[in-house]
């Protein structure tokens, strides 16, 4: 999405007794002056586009991982009470389904420490989508899934996005180290024909 530093994520939420009940975009829309929240999820996408002044737009999470750590605690905290409702002092186990992309343990360990700032009293981070999800915790890990109140996956309809996404910031570096897009090119080639 243009006007965003990283392409955002889907979120999809989960609840056992009904399932999917929220579908939206990682991002978040906030005043540069206060700090005051203006929206967030695919709500955001139209502020975006209109470029007002002093509104900060952005994914808090980079390829499904957490970048703007304070952003993404604010984005799924009003996220998770869009989908369940406000609770006070509801404090639900939650699993948290990531893209397979071997994540590092401190990638990891960001995930687990922002569901826990959102209020959750237990926390799991899963590799994969919903399915398999629920699938091997169900055969695997049985209590905690039967624990397990709330299902959050971060995911990407359109990957591609993503590889556009990295085609950028190439560009980008190359710009600012004089390396021509004919250069670019060849280089491109180059690791097509090494990943052959």
């Amino acid at each position: 999405m243009k006007g965003t530093k990283y392409e955002p994520a889907d979120i999809e939420i989960y609840t056992k007794e009904k399932g999917l009940v929220l579908k939206e975009k990682s991002l978040i829309a906030y005043y540069q002056s206060d700090g005051k929240i203006l929206a967030v999820g695919t709500e955001v996408e139209q502020i975006a586009n209109q470029h007002q002044d002093g509104v900060i737009t952005l994914s808090p999470l980079r390829q499904g991982m957490v970048a703007d750590y304070c952003a993404a605690v604010q984005m799924f905290k009003m996220l998770l009470a869009r989908a369940c409702g406000k609770r006070p002092f509801w404090k639900p186990s939650i699993i948290v389904g990531i893209p397979s992309v071997g994540i590092t343990e401190v990638e990891k360990k960001a995930i687990e420490d922002m569901i826990f700032q959102i209020g959750s009293k237990a926390v799991t981070v899963f590799e994969g989508d919903y399915q398999t999800l629920e699938r091997e915790m169900r055969e695997h890990q049985p209590k905690i899934f039967a624990k397990c109140e709330i299902f959050i996956i971060i995911t990407k309809y359109e990957p591609e996005r993503y590889v556009l996404e990295e085609f950028n910031n190439i560009l980008q570096y190359a710009k600012k180290k004089g390396i021509s897009v004919d250069c670019v090119n060849e280089l491109l080639r180059e690791a097509q024909s090494d990943n052959k």
